[in-house]
C-alpha cells in the first residue's frame, strides 16, 4: 500500500535516528518505508489500513501546526508568565499549545521557578532561543489565539509600565503619607498610579533621602510625579521656629478638641 505524505514532515515521521518509524512498525506490525513524499506499507491488510489511517492523521496534524517566535523584551517575561507559571499554563491549556520562554531570560531563582512551570511543559523548542524570544507552537487556530492574547497582554503591560522616581527627605515621608495613609491613598486615587514608599529600614542613604517609585500609564505617572514634587517643594520651603509661650496659655491656644490648632494649620496650608 502506497500513499502520499507531505515531504516537509518526513523527518518528523521518521524521528531522530528512525525512532518514530520503528515505534510505528512495532505498533502496527507492518513494514514502513518513507521516500520522496510517499509512504509504503507492507503487511496484513487490516494492519496496513490502521497504520495508514494513523500516519495520515499525523500528517494532517503537523500540516496544521504553527510555530511563532515573538520578540518580547525580557523585562516583561515575569509578568507574562505569572506566579508559578499560572498565566502561561492557563493559555497552554485553553488553546492546547506549547509556550516556551528562554532560560537566559531568568535572572533570579524565583523567576526561574516561575518560568520552569511554563517552559518545561511538552517538548522544548529544537532551536536555541534568544533572550528576547518567546515561542508559541501548536494547532494553527490555537496558536493564533494564544499569540494574539500574549501580544495584547504585552501591550497592556507596556502601556502601564511607565515609571518615575521622586527623591524626598526622610523627614517628609510622614507628612506625605498622612494620618493612617490618607494622604497617599488620596494621591493614588486621584492619579490612578501605583506609588511605592520604601520602609524606613530599607533606607540606606546616609543623607536621609528616600526614593519614591511611581508606576502606571504615561499620564498617570506624569500627574503623580508633578503632585509629589509640588508637595515636596512646599515642605522644602517650610521653616521651623520655636516660640516660648507660658504654659498657662497653652489650653487657650489649642482650643476645645484642638479646634484652634486646626484653624491655624488650615490658614497656613
Amino acid at each position: 500500500m502506497t500513499f502520499d505524505f507531505p515531504q516537509k514532515h518526513a523527518n518528523q515521521l521518521i524521528g531522530k535516528g528512525g525512532a518514530n518509524i520503528r515505534e510505528l512498525r512495532e505498533k502496527f506490525d507492518v513494514e514502513i518505508q518513507v521516500n520522496d513524499g510517499k509512504v509504503e506499507l507492507k503487511g496484513p491488510k487490516a494492519k496496513a489500513e490502521a497504520a495508514r489511517s494513523h500516519i495520515s492523521a499525523l500528517g494532517r496534524q503537523w500540516a496544521d501546526e504553527a510555530n511563532y517566535i515573538l520578540k518580547i523584551d525580557p523585562k516583561y517575561h515575569r509578568e507574562l508568565i505569572g506566579a508559578q507559571g499560572a498565566q502561561i499554563n492557563r493559555l497552554q491549556t485553553r488553546y492546547k499549545v506549547q509556550i516556551h520562554f528562554p532560560r537566559s531570560a531568568r535572572p533570579t531563582k524565583d523567576d526561574q521557578s516561575n518560568a520552569d512551570a511554563a517552559s518545561e511543559t511538552g517538548r522544548k523548542p529544537a532551536r536555541q532561543q534568544a533572550p528576547d524570544e518567546v515561542v508559541v507552537k501548536g494547532p494553527k487556530k490555537g496558536a493564533d489565539e494564544a499569540r494574539d492574547e500574549i501580544l495584547s497582554l504585552l501591550q497592556y503591560l507596556a502601556d502601564n509600565s511607565h515609571t518615575a522616581t521622586v527623591t524626598v527627605q526622610q523627614s517628609q515621608i510622614s507628612s506625605l503619607i498622612g494620618q493612617r495613609g490618607s494622604g497617599m491613598d488620596e494621591l493614588r486615587q486621584l492619579t490612578g498610579a501605583k506609588i511605592d514608599i520604601p520602609n524606613r529600614g530599607d533606607n540606606k542613604d546616609p543623607s536621609g533621602k528616600v526614593d519614591i517609585q511611581v508606576k502606571g500609564t504615561k499620564s498617570q505617572v506624569a500627574q503623580a510625579k508633578k503632585l509629589l514634587e509640588e508637595k515636596k517643594s512646599v515642605f522644602d520651603a517650610s521653616v521651623s521656629k520655636t516660640l516660648e509661650v507660658d504654659k498657662k496659655y497653652h489650653r487657650a491656644l489649642i482650643g476645645p478638641g484642638g479646634e484652634f490648632m486646626c484653624l491655624y494649620f488650615t490658614a497656613l496650608y
